[in-house]
């Protein structure tokens, strides 16, 4: 698993790493999950309690889409989000404001050291990166 890892970042004392699984490029925590990089995004929120289980805390979340929330992060102040936001090319919402268009947010991520690390991994495991992207060898 370790040669799927193109890009990794400790931020406010939490790692984070860019990989690759069968569905494209992820980000994940060392401290809980991880979530497609193409529908993720920053926001501060209070989640919604789903069923009988507690409310998620608010704070600082990795969400997917708008709402749905995949990585906590705790304790992070806004020189931690902005920091991560450039390294792995999140846009932040703001509640009220329109969601980001999807040539928005990726234009974002061709910019950061993500996207860096993620063409120079395909560089060094081109067979690698042909069978997860569904191409025949």
């Amino acid at each position: 698993m370790r040669n799927r890892i193109f890009h990794q970042a400790m931020i406010a004392g939490i790692t984070f790493e860019g990989m690759i699984s069968a569905d494209g490029p992820h980000i994940r925590a060392s401290t809980t999950g991880g979530v497609a990089l193409g529908v993720s995004a920053l926001r501060h929120f209070q989640p919604e309690a789903v069923g009988p289980r507690r409310s998620p805390p608010a704070g600082w979340w990795v969400v997917k889409y708008q709402h749905e929330e995949r990585i906590f992060l705790p304790d992070f102040g806004r020189a931690a989000i902005h920091e991560l936001s450039d390294e792995f090319g999140l846009v932040l919402l703001v509640d009220g404001q329109t969601y980001p268009n999807d040539r928005i947010r990726r234009n974002y991520f061709f910019t950061s050291p993500a996207w860096d690390g993620l063409r120079h991994w395909v560089i060094m495991h081109p067979r690698t990166a042909k069978a997860m992207a569904g191409y025949d060898s």
